[in-house]
């Protein structure tokens, strides 16, 4: 079943239900930077390194008044980890990716949230997605990269935009993450005996991200 992806599922963390696992899981965030604020920007943020926003944005998307995120936006860019530039009559705000605490604090807001989580997160805006994951190198082989397998229906500038966000999730440069998209008919094509792709990756690990990653067909050698 097709999911489409959307930026739902980042709204409201600041006032979300307090039982929901990304809810506790920002509140340890919280506790540990002593900002629940400022915690949800940064939850917000991990998925999307690349992402340039404005206060306004940041609001709608966390169901937070502006001038509490204004505070948190000031202080992480007084610090060195965002930096703003006005453009028009707004200022927008970006990840200062070169800062020393930068990636840091966002692999400890990864490793909080879960590296699964943020990385689906982080494909948002990639259109219709049914399967995605990671796939680990062979350690057998000299060289091998690790791989971001995405099927689906997504368009030249979604599978760029997806390519480097799950790059900078994972602390890579995007020429160091190999990259394979199928779309939908093409992978179903193959029928039971899978995607050559399968044979090729089958001792590989896996890193889910949406969907489950399917697993060859037992073949019976008798």
């Amino acid at each position: 079943m097709p999911v489409a992806m959307s930026d739902s599922r980042s709204r409201s963390d600041v006032g979300e239900s307090a039982q929901s696992p990304r809810a506790l899981a920002i509140a340890v965030l919280g506790d540990i930077l002593s900002s629940k604020v400022r915690a949800s920007i940064l939850a917000w943020i991990a998925p999307r390194l690349d992402t340039r926003f404005s206060l306004t944005e940041l609001s709608r998307e966390l169901g937070a008044p502006i001038s509490s995120l204004q505070h948190e936006c000031y202080k992480l860019e007084r610090l060195g980890l965002l930096q703003g530039r006005r453009e028009g009559i707004s200022r927008r705000y970006e990840a200062q990716l070169d800062h020393a605490l930068t990636r840091p604090l966002i692999d400890l807001t990864i490793a909080t949230l879960g590296l699964e989580s943020v990385l689906r997160e982080s494909l948002t805006d990639a259109a219709t997605v049914e399967l995605a994951v990671i796939v680990g190198p062979d350690a057998t082989i000299d060289g091998e990269r690790l791989m971001l397998v995405m099927i689906g229906g997504v368009d030249l500038a979604g599978l760029d935009r997806a390519h480097r966000r799950v790059s900078r999730v994972l602390g890579i440069e995007p020429e160091h993450l190999d990259l394979a998209y199928f779309r939908s008919d093409d992978w179903l094509a193959h029928g039971e005996s899978g995607h050559p792709l399968l044979q090729r990756i089958a001792a590989r690990p896996i890193q889910p991200i949406i969907g489950a990653w399917p697993t060859l067909p037992d073949r019976d050698d008798a």
